[in-house]
């Protein structure tokens, strides 16, 4: 079974600071993703599943209506599998009712109508009810399985610059990931963009993402685009 972990918001710079092993794995670095105008996550997670810069179509579809936009299992690396499991992942099964929920309450916040922690707190217990089913799912013997966890992206928007609570965040992180390593079994962790801090808040980095793999494989600087065919041809 190869493994995917795809973790919205990763910053290599914390993933570095705060020692999180797992998630670097044996060989790890940055992503490109200069080639898109935005780091838009909608747009980011579904060129990484089909190797297409698919920015100008989904952008041309509108901020509200681009969450809409889903991607057939033969457009993405996924018919390169004999099963698979994907849970969560935007531009092919992401829940819009949690984003809905998250929006709302982000809007909340910083309108001043909630604390940061009762912004929090349903992120958090979303992010525990994924990760349960992920360590549920870890011993099911799917050809590939795909767990996207968008935690260090949404708290990151409201704590970035606050190192105590995004430490927690990024070593509960590196718990899944070393849960996952310890399957022995091939294993990639890749995020769309990284984060920078503006003040207690934080905002998406347009330049690069995160990857890393315990396959000793040195990707270099790769273009998001560019992993797609390296899960197809190297993670079965």
């Amino acid at each position: 079974m190869a493994i995917i972990l795809g973790i919205d918001g990763l910053e290599i710079e914390y993933v570095e600071e705060f020692g999180c092993r797992n998630l670097m794995q044996g060989s790890f670095g940055k992503t490109d993703i200069s080639e898109f105008e935005e780091p838009r996550t909608i747009v980011l997670w579904s060129s990484f599943l089909t190797g297409k810069n698919l920015e100008k179509e989904i952008v041309a579809m509108g901020n509200e209506r681009m969450w809409n936009f889903k991607l057939k299992a033969e457009q993405t690396f996924f018919k390169n599998f004999d099963s698979f499991k994907a849970v969560d992942v935007p531009g092919y099964n992401y829940s819009k009712e949690h984003h809905l929920r998250e929006r709302d309450l982000l809007k909340k916040f910083f309108n001043d109508e909630i604390t940061v922690e009762e912004f929090i707190g349903p992120m958090v217990a979303y992010h525990e009810k994924i990760k349960e089913n992920f360590l549920a799912d870890l011993g099911a013997g799917f050809g590939l399985l795909f767990y996207y966890f968008n935690v260090a992206d949404v708290v990151g928007h409201v704590s970035f610059g606050v190192k105590e609570k995004m430490q927690q965040i990024y070593m509960d992180l590196d718990e899944i990931a070393g849960r996952a390593a310890a399957k022995g079994e091939p294993l990639f962790i890749i995020s769309d963009h990284g984060m920078k801090a503006v003040g207690q808040y934080g905002d998406h980095r347009s330049e690069y993402g995160f990857w890393s793999n315990n396959l000793g494989k040195e990707l270099g600087n790769p273009k998001i685009t560019a992993l797609s065919a390296f899960v197809a041809e190297e993670m079965r």
